[in-house]
This record gives structure tokens, C-alpha cells and sequence, in this order.
């Protein structure tokens, strides 16, 4: 009779056993979780580039109507107007809003623009003619006012009309001796000339 020593067995190999159904639904949650942020992270990306191309655009629409206005041979006239372009394949509407400043001569020019959401196809080129005339526009009636903008630029357009003449500062440079010409010594300011009178 023979005997067989059995061999003890090793803990390792008592213990082997597969993930519970409990541990397997934990890391899919985990798994899940991350995905979602991921995902959420990657989609607000995407989100700020679309806004940031259509602010830089929308700046450029109005940037280019405000130079219109500028180089166009014809003062703006008070009041608001309105029109559209293209730009980067899409239509854009603008409004502009002249005001005429305290100064005379002197209008401040509010320009919104917006996209309108059409697609153009703007690769061809147009011929344009390189005369100066009226933009074409309309008036805008408060229809508009419930838009929302996606940007606003502002700027001065000014024309030669001012009847003033005269300086508007006076210049103050002291000489060596520490006195302004014309000026008593000490540094007193001289007093600025009457209108009308020539200057140095």
C-alpha cells in the first residue's frame, strides 16, 4: 500500500476568483462618469470657438460698414438705418445708429451686426464699381430692437463745417529763465490770446 503525500494547497490559487457582479458595475459607472466630462469638456470647446468666430466676423461686418460711412463723400444723417452683406459664406445684417455730437460737425456712429443664419456662396468675384455714392440702406423702425446683437462697434465721423478758428489749447513752454515767453518772470501762465487773434 502506498501512500501519497498530498500537497497542501497554496492560499493564491484557494483565492483566485473573478471580478463580482457588484465590482464590474462600479467601474462602468466610473468609466461612464469620465466619458461624460469628457465629452462635456470637448463639446464647450467647440461651443467657444463657433462663438468666437462669429464675434470676430460680426466685429469685421461692422468694422467695414463704420469705414463705408467714413470714406463716403456724403455726411450721415441722424437716425438709425439698416442692411445687410456677406462674409465668410454667411449673410450678416448691420444697423447703424448716427448721433450728432454737441461739437459741431461732429456725428458718433453705433454699428451692430448680427448673422442672419443663410449660407451664400461668395467665392465668386463681384465686380464693384469704385465710385462713391450713397450706401444703400433703410430705415430701421423699432422691429429691430428685439435683435440680439452679437457685437457693437462705435466711432467719430467729423467733417470741416466748424466755424471755430481759434486755437483751442494754448501752448505753455518755458523758456531758460524759467519765466513762458511773453509772461511775466516767476512762471505765471500767460493768458490765453482772444478769439480770433493769431498766435505764435
Amino acid at each position: 500500500m502506498t501512500l501519497r503525500a498530498s500537497l497542501p494547497r497554496s492560499p493564491r490559487t484557494a483565492r483566485a476568483r473573478g471580478f463580482t457582479l457588484l465590482e464590474v458595475l462600479i467601474a462602468l459607472a466610473i468609466v461612464a462618469l469620465s466619458a461624460g466630462a469628457l465629452l462635456g469638456s470637448v463639446t464647450s470647446s467647440a461651443s467657444n470657438v463657433i462663438y468666437l468666430k462669429e464675434k470676430t466676423l460680426a466685429e469685421w461686418v461692422a468694422l467695414n460698414r463704420l469705414t463705408e460711412v467714413r470714406i463716403d463723400q456724403n455726411m450721415p444723417g441722424e437716425g438709425k438705418r439698416k442692411g445687410s452683406t456677406t462674409m465668410a459664406g454667411m449673410r450678416w445684417e448691420w444697423e447703424e445708429e448716427v448721433t450728432e455730437l454737441p461739437f459741431e460737425g461732429m456725428w458718433r456712429i453705433d454699428v451692430r451686426s448680427h448673422p442672419t443664419g443663410e449660407l451664400v456662396d461668395d467665392r465668386k468675384m463681384v465686380a464693384q464699381d469704385n465710385t462713391q455714392k450713397l450706401s444703400p440702406s433703410t430705415s430701421s423702425g423699432t422691429g429691430t430692437s428685439n435683435i440680439a446683437w452679437t457685437t457693437t462697434v462705435s466711432g467719430i465721423v467729423s467733417s470741416s463745417r466748424s466755424d471755430r478758428r481759434a486755437p483751442i489749447a494754448v501752448s505753455f513752454i518755458l523758456d531758460p529763465g524759467g519765466s513762458p515767453p511773453g509772461g511775466p518772470p516767476g512762471g505765471s501762465p500767460t493768458p490765453p490770446p482772444k478769439t480770433g487773434a493769431p498766435t505764435n
